[in-house]
């Protein structure tokens, strides 16, 4: 359903800063597509993750739905990595929860109104964007965390339930790893090895 997501990677960025050119870091809009930012949030780094999507729910920037005039070919610098909070939040394309989970409540976000905003934001000629839940029961069957679970399930609904009003641009894909194991500490870390991106 989505084209490839390029990665652009430190090692990328590093090459490019020290490859002793003294221009700026930019490309031309003309040549190639906006850089894509991939967020990754894993266990409690869930929390840093539900920050960045309560601040792309209350982004209200209209640069990514300007008209150009008719006839008109506007040659744009593109920025390889984002250097304001709006090239950053603008070049948000994938969001990956990594078997986050707390020993409280706040894992997922669970905020309808920052949902909603968002898939008004990607219908409106916002970018699109894809959530991925990734999980396992060390986070998702912890009988004494049951919250983790409400939480995820809740986060997938409010998505799913915005598809058709965002056109389809706003989407969710949940992935579940080491189903036949029982819950452990190691799972938690292995998933990252196993995590499945694409």
């Amino acid at each position: 359903m989505f084209p490839c997501t390029k990665f652009i990677s430190l090692l990328q960025a590093k090459d490019v800063v020290s490859s002793g050119t003294k221009k700026p870091c930019s490309i031309s809009s003309s040549s190639t597509s906006r850089p894509k930012t991939v967020v990754l949030g894993f266990s409690k780094g869930g929390t840093a993750v539900n920050q960045l999507v309560a601040e792309l729910g209350s982004f209200d920037d209209k640069s990514h739905i300007r008209e150009q005039p008719a006839g008109v070919n506007v040659q744009e610098e593109v920025q390889i990595l984002p250097t304001t909070k709006e090239s950053l939040l603008n070049s948000i394309t994938e969001i990956h929860y990594v078997d986050v989970g707390l020993n409280s409540c706040g894992a997922y976000i669970t905020d309808q109104d920052v949902i909603e905003r968002i898939s008004k934001r990607v219908a409106d000629g916002g970018p699109r964007v894809r959530f991925f839940l990734h999980g396992t029961p060390r986070q998702w069957c912890d009988g004494c965390r049951i919250w983790i679970q409400d939480e995820k399930n809740r986060l997938y609904r409010l998505i799913e339930s915005e598809d058709a009003k965002s056109g389809g641009k706003l989407k969710v894909c949940e992935r579940f790893y080491f189903a036949d194991r029982k819950p452990d500490m190691q799972m938690h870390f292995e998933v990252i090895e196993k995590m499945d991106v694409s």
